[in-house]
């Protein structure tokens, strides 16, 4: 889980270095199969819907934002063809 600002940031940008995931238990077989990383949105903050300061101050609540998708796949073969590292970007679908 990563929590970000309201502009889209780390909130701890101390901790940016903890942001990533490893997967070892894939297997081959498993690499030859359709994976993808899916990335769930969630906002926290109040139930309005502008921000304004109306309203208890300290209920927050969960509720979903959006999701995003990219296929496995696609990161091995631009990874294989120019051998270094490469950023990601995710479409967020609201």
């Amino acid at each position: 889980m990563v929590r970000l600002n309201k502009n889209g940031g780390p909130r701890n940008p101390e901790k940016i270095d903890r942001m990533c995931a490893l997967f070892t238990d894939l297997s081959n077989k498993d690499m030859k199969r359709d994976l993808y990383i899916v990335a769930h949105v969630i906002r926290i903050g109040r139930m309005l819907l502008n921000d304004s300061k109306k309203g208890p101050p300290h209920l927050h609540y969960r509720r979903p934002y959006g999701c995003a998708v990219l296929s496995i796949m696609d990161v091995l073969q631009s990874i294989s063809e120019i051998k270094e590292e490469k950023d990601f970007v995710l479409k967020v679908y609201t």
